[in-house]
């Protein structure tokens, strides 16, 4: 089996991966080690029509994927599982692998074809790359109202870790009378200061938080939104594709609720100056001060978590 080294100006040389194929667990599957751009645009297809319609769904661009699969610290790639029928995806599984100081490493999918479905082939999948990893998974949101989501996770020895609400809203039009990210200096030590001091975040993780975000496909200066008299931020992130376009509001991290408010409020005048067409929040907490700023409740998810011993 050959190794390739990637190497690009950011990331510097990256981790060696295989290429191309590792072998094959059943007919159609095997690991793939390389995103390439053709690729991506196949995996986003097939996550875009299995989202819509469900509480999850949301924009999905070939570059969306690239960057959420990446390991943002060290350019690795992904633990990728891929079937496919002659030439044709049919599914795909993923374990982006954990960042430097991370408990889990995060599963995305399994992800089928509708017209692939019925003959066991997310178990395929799932089992593919479980087995090659050795590191405590925790899967991306399973929409609650995704018909047998969850039984298929508690089935295959899976436990719910959390529950997320979804939330919707209208862009707002409105002066956007905000400070951002592009706005101050010293950027770095705002936004580790408010992962310790609002989300928790252990200290040598807090301070790779901006690497990690600046790494997604999203992310621009102009959509975090800072509160610097209190320390507070919004991350917002903007996506488009062909067929939609949002504002995820992905962080609240905030002194008060007055601030919070103040920021979810803005970050729908944002969406309206950026011309999106909805806006969406997930988060873990009560959704009240969401809920204050016109956003509607529209679904819940759940993460699941393997456990070690398995």
């Amino acid at each position: 089996m050959n190794d390739i080294k990637h190497n690009d100006a950011h990331d510097g040389e990256r981790a060696a991966v295989p290429s191309a194929r590792l072998g094959s667990s059943g007919p159609g599957i095997d690991l793939v080690g390389d995103l390439e751009v053709d690729l991506c645009e196949e995996l986003a297809g097939i996550a875009q029509r299995c989202v819509a319609g469900y509480s999850d769904d949301r924009p999905v661009s070939a570059s969306l994927v690239r960057s959420r699969l990446t390991n943002a610290l060290t350019g690795a790639p992904p633990v990728l599982a891929v079937a496919r029928d002659g030439r044709e995806v049919t599914g795909w599984c993923a374990v982006r692998r954990p960042e430097p100081g991370e408990a889990r490493a995060r599963l995305w999918g399994p992800v089928v074809a509708p017209s692939a479905r019925g003959v066991g082939l997310g178990r395929g999948l799932l089992r593919r790359v479980v087995d090659a990893v050795e590191w405590p998974l925790v899967t991306t949101d399973v929409p609650v109202d995704r018909d047998g989501a969850g039984d298929f996770f508690t089935r295959s020895g899976w436990e719910v870790l959390d529950t997320i609400t979804v939330l919707h809203g209208t862009p707002a039009a409105g002066v956007l009378d905000a400070v951002t990210a592009a706005d101050v200096t010293e950027l770095e030590t705002y936004v580790a200061t408010a992962a310790r001091r609002f989300a928790g975040v252990e200290a040598s993780f807090a301070q790779s938080t901006l690497t990690r975000w600046r790494d997604d496909a999203r992310f621009r200066l102009e959509t975090l939104l800072l509160d610097p008299p209190t320390g507070s931020l919004l991350l917002a992130l903007v996506q488009r594709n062909d067929t939609a376009s949002e504002l995820l509001l992905a962080e609240v991290w905030a002194a008060t609720d007055d601030v919070r408010t103040r920021l979810i409020t803005r970050a729908h005048a944002l969406a309206a100056d950026r011309q999106v067409a909805t806006v969406r929040a997930v988060t873990r907490q009560d959704p009240a001060d969401f809920v204050a700023c016109g956003m509607r409740v529209t679904g819940r998810c759940r993460t699941f978590t393997l456990p070690r011993e398995r």
